[in-house]
C-alpha cells in the first residue's frame, strides 16, 4: 500500500488520547454526581441511562474520525498503467546575434529587445516544442527542439554578440539550420526570425522559397529602426569607438524591412515591426494557435489507484449508525 499524504496519519495518535480524556471525564462527572446526590438519586438517574449504548456511540464517533484521517492520507494500491500522448507544434526561434544587434536605436539594444520578446513568447506556450538557432556570419543550433522552457530561457539569457565569432550576417544559413530541426511528420513547422534584416550573404529569400513547398512558415520580427544607428564597438585597447568602413566613414546599421518582409511572404507568413507593448507577439501566437497539433511523444505512466473513497464510505456508514443509537433507554416517571 502507498500513501499520498502519509503525514496525515499522525492524527491517529489522537485516538488513544481521546479515550483517556473520555475516561477521566466520566470519572469526574460520576464523582461530582456522588458528591451532590445520594445513592437513590444516582440509581434513579442510571435507570434511564445505558452506559453500553453511550460507550458504543462514542466508539463509533472515534471510528468515524479514524477512517476520515485514513481517507485524507489517500491510501493507494493496485497499480494502473496509462499512456499519455503529448501534442504540440514545433517552433524554432532564429536569433540574429551579429554585431549590428548591439545597436541601441531600440532600447536597450536590438539584441536585448529580441531576448525579451522570446521570453514573453515562451511564457505563453503550453506543450509546444521549441528550438533556438543563433546566427551571424554562420549559424549554430543553440538548442534542439525541447519543452524545457526553463533551459531555453537560460540559453536566451546568455546570448550576446560574441556568441558566434564569425562576422557577418547569413540569414539563409540560419533558416536552413532551423528547418533541419523539424521532424518530417510534423504538421506545423514555424520559424520565428528576430533580426534587423541585414543579410550580407543574400541567401535568405532563396531558402525561404524552398520552404513554401515544405510546409515551413516564417514569421519575421524586425528589430531596429529604418533610420538606423551607428554601431559602437570596443577596440583592441578597450576603448569605445564607432564602427567604420574601409573609407573611414561611420557605419550606420539600418533595419532592412524589405528583406524581412520578403522572407515571410515567401512562406505565407507575416512580417512584424517590434513594438514597446509586444503586441506582435500575441498576433503571432493567435496565428500559430490555429495550426494542427502533432503527437510528438507517448509516455507510459504507472501509478497506484486512489482508494480513499472506500474509507469515506465506511466513515459515513458508522456516522449513520451512530445517529440511530440512543443511550437514554426509557422514560422514567416520578
Amino acid at each position: 500500500m502507498n500513501w499520498a499524504n502519509p503525514n496525515i496519519l499522525l492524527f491517529l495518535i489522537l485516538i488513544p488520547i481521546f479515550f483517556v480524556i473520555l475516561f477521566f471525564i466520566h470519572k469526574i462527572r460520576y464523582r461530582q454526581l456522588r458528591k451532590f446526590c445520594d445513592d437513590n438519586l444516582v440509581d434513579f438517574f442510571n435507570s434511564s441511562f445505558s452506559g453500553f449504548y453511550y460507550n458504543l456511540r462514542t466508539f463509533l464517533i472515534i471510528l468515524v474520525f479514524a477512517f476520515i484521517v485514513i481517507a485524507l492520507a489517500r491510501p493507494q494500491w493496485d497499480k494502473e498503467v496509462r499512456i499519455v500522448d503529448q501534442h504540440g507544434q514545433d517552433i524554432v526561434f532564429v536569433v540574429d546575434v551579429s554585431k549590428s544587434m548591439d545597436a541601441n536605436d531600440i532600447s536597450p539594444t536590438r539584441l536585448e529587445r529580441a531576448k525579451n520578446h522570446i521570453n514573453l513568447f515562451l511564457d505563453e506556450l503550453k506543450g509546444d516544442r521549441v528550438g533556438i538557432v543563433g546566427f551571424a556570419g554562420k549559424s549554430v543550433v543553440l538548442c534542439p527542439l525541447t519543452t524545457d522552457y526553463a533551459a531555453l530561457k537560460f540559453i536566451i539569457s546568455s546570448l550576446n554578440s560574441e556568441t558566434i565569432t564569425a562576422y557577418g550576417t547569413n540569414i539563409g544559413s540560419a533558416l536552413q539550420s532551423a528547418s533541419e530541426l523539424f521532424n518530417k511528420e510534423t504538421n506545423a513547422k514555424t520559424i520565428i526570425l528576430l533580426s534587423d534584416g541585414e543579410d550580407l550573404e543574400q541567401e535568405g529569400v532563396n531558402i525561404a522559397k524552398k520552404f513554401a513547398t515544405q510546409g515551413v512558415v516564417i514569421y519575421s520580427l524586425g528589430i531596429g529602426s529604418p533610420e538606423g544607428s551607428p554601431l559602437l564597438l570596443v577596440n583592441e585597447k578597450g576603448q569605445k569607438e564607432y564602427a567604420k568602413d574601409d573609407k573611414g566613414n561611420v557605419i550606420v546599421t539600418k533595419l532592412d524591412v524589405s528583406t524581412l518582409m520578403n522572407l515571410a511572404n515567401e512562406t505565407n507568413g507575416k512580417f512584424y515591426l517590434i513594438s514597446s507593448d509586444y503586441s506582435e507577439i500575441y498576433e503571432v501566437l493567435k496565428k500559430i494557435d490555429t495550426n494542427e497539433k502533432s503527437k510528438y511523444s507517448s509516455t507510459q505512466l504507472s501509478r497506484y489507484k486512489e482508494q480513499y473513497h472506500y474509507f469515506v464510505i465506511i466513515a459515513l456508514i458508522f456516522l449513520l449508525l451512530e445517529s440511530f443509537i440512543f443511550f437514554k433507554v426509557k422514560e422514567t416517571k416520578i
